[in-house]
């Protein structure tokens, strides 16, 4: 039986995204601390750990559909379906494992939507504040007739009575 295997499997993928989750949490400091060498160095070794963890979880699926086929189950039938028909010693490992790796996962999860959020606001803030401060970057503007005209990077006079 396959069980040993996706319990190996499990196991490094666990290991894997708690790795990815220390690093994914120094990118966050690095970003507020704006050390954009640093954020080059951890984005480049995560997205070296996003490869190895796609391949884990292809090898871990190859792994539960072989099983599930030796058992005579349905291709799309649960994880939690696979292992109730495993003997008890392996049902509650490979059950505590998944468990585990679901937990890591919105453990992830929750710290790339904190970094997504800093940045977008951030990024809105900044562009907020030009547009403030080079209103004539800011795209469609109108002459003082009134017609259309675009942004084009010409001084704007803004009042004539200096």
């Amino acid at each position: 039986m396959r069980a040993e295997e996706i319990r190996t499997t499990l196991t490094e993928e666990a290991e894997l995204l708690v790795e990815f989750g220390n690093r994914e949490q120094d990118l966050q400091q690095a970003v507020l601390r704006r050390d954009w060498p640093a954020v080059d160095a951890l984005v480049a070794t995560m997205e070296e750990q996003s490869r190895r963890f796609v391949r884990l979880d292809e090898q871990r699926h190859e792994l539960v559909a072989g099983a599930k086929a030796n058992l005579g189950l349905r291709p799309d039938a649960s994880f939690g379906e696979l292992v109730d028909r495993l003997p008890e010693s392996d049902r509650r490992e490979l059950h505590r494992l998944f468990r585990s790796l679901q937990v890591l996962v919105l453990k992830v999860k929750s710290v790339t939507r904190g970094i997504d959020s800093y940045v977008h606001g951030s990024l809105r803030a900044a562009h907020d504040v030009l547009g403030e401060v080079f209103p004539d970057q800011k795209g469609t503007l109108y002459s003082w007739k009134g017609r259309r005209m675009h942004a084009d990077g010409r001084a704007m006079v803004v009042d004539q009575h200096l």
